[in-house]
């Protein structure tokens, strides 16, 4: 944090110019891992077998508090997404409201290596996570190739964890993670299109 002593009208507007260079624009997600940790990789890049997974011991990259980052678009200044995380429930036409819900999205993610995926001419989104432990992670595997599937608990009508809506992938250059999300069940529906 930082504090400021203001004095003078003068000193109100370079406190404000300060504070607004600071601003980052962007959404509070709670990541919490979900099933096994990953496989160790060793220094050659490829799975270490012989490394034994804690899976049972917490790691701070298993549950991080962050920011993604939400880019506006640089001609009109307004960001554009296109898909929506999903909500933490099934909805019912039944009942006369919402369920409460935290104001900040719980996102788990798989720890399984999946194939990214995207085609042509189906927009996704695209927003670059705050350094944290659970990108510090990511990045150490040094695998930009793969991604770990992102899920939000109860999304789905018959599953608990519901189905996929995008997943959490290294950039190619591994200088930042950022969270693709897609149509929810993307993995069933792109095939189809």
């Amino acid at each position: 944090g930082r504090s400021y002593c203001v004095r003078t009208q003068r000193m109100l507007n370079q406190c404000l110019e300060s504070l607004v260079q600071k601003v980052q624009s962007g959404v509070v997600i709670n990541f919490e891992k979900s099933g096994p940790d990953p496989a160790p990789i060793g220094e050659d890049g490829l799975v270490d077998s012989s490394r034994p997974i804690n899976s049972f011991a917490s790691q701070p990259w298993h549950s991080c508090h962050k920011l993604i980052y939400v880019r506006p678009n640089p001609k009109t200044g307004v960001p554009v997404g296109h898909w929506p995380i999903p909500e933490s429930f099934w909805p019912d036409q039944n009942s006369p409201t919402l369920p409460p819900r935290s104001a900040h999205p719980v996102v788990r993610f798989s720890c399984v290596d999946c194939e990214p995926m995207v085609i042509d001419k189906l927009p996704f989104d695209k927003y670059e996570l705050e350094p944290s432990p659970l990108t510090q992670y990511i990045l150490e595997r040094k695998s930009p190739h793969t991604c770990w599937q992102v899920f939000v608990s109860s999304s789905g009508k018959y599953s608990e964890l519901g189905h996929p809506f995008g997943y959490l992938k290294a950039s190619t250059t591994l200088t930042c993670v950022n969270l693709f999300v897609m149509p929810y069940n993307y993995p069933v529906l792109l095939p189809l299109l």
